[in-house]
């Protein structure tokens, strides 16, 4: 089994113990950017349940797919004009170093608890209910296709 299956609204893959539930209210109708996003909110699901020994791999993994994800949003942005590209790579910069100290604290036995199960989470929606739905709606506009 892959180590991040999909999740599906309604399903039994959900855990009980999501922080993010994904579902439609999420989707921002960018192909590569709602699969990121999905692939994302059961990362963060599974860090905020992991156990704190399992975490590091986890958090090697999310950053991993952070750093991809916003080079593809980036090229999004570059290739449709986009007004607010340098604030949105700036967030996007931040949030990767962010990650690499949390990895740090990981590494020397901090369970990060807190970021994982509170910041992170709620950094996710914000982010995604602001940047990413704007980015997305101007890439919409401005012919964006994949």
């Amino acid at each position: 089994m892959p180590p991040f299956r999909r999740i599906r609204e309604g399903s039994a893959m959900i855990p009980r113990h999501a922080v993010i539930r994904w579902g439609e209210p999420l989707l921002l109708g960018v192909g590569f950017v709602d699969h990121d996003h999905c692939e994302a909110v059961e990362m963060i699901n599974r860090l905020a349940a992991a156990a704190p020994t399992e975490r590091l791999d986890l958090a090697r993994a999310f950053a991993h797919h952070c750093v991809e994800h916003f080079a593809r949003e980036e090229e999004m942005m570059v290739k449709t004009g986009f007004f607010a590209l340098d604030p949105h790579r700036d967030e996007h910069i931040r949030v990767v170093a962010q990650l690499e100290e949390v990895i740090r604290a990981l590494e020397a036995g901090d369970p990060c608890d807190d970021y994982f199960t509170v910041e992170l989470p709620q950094w996710f929606l914000e982010h995604r209910a602001t940047m990413d739905y704007v980015t997305s709606g101007f890439a919409l506009d401005h012919g964006w296709v994949e």
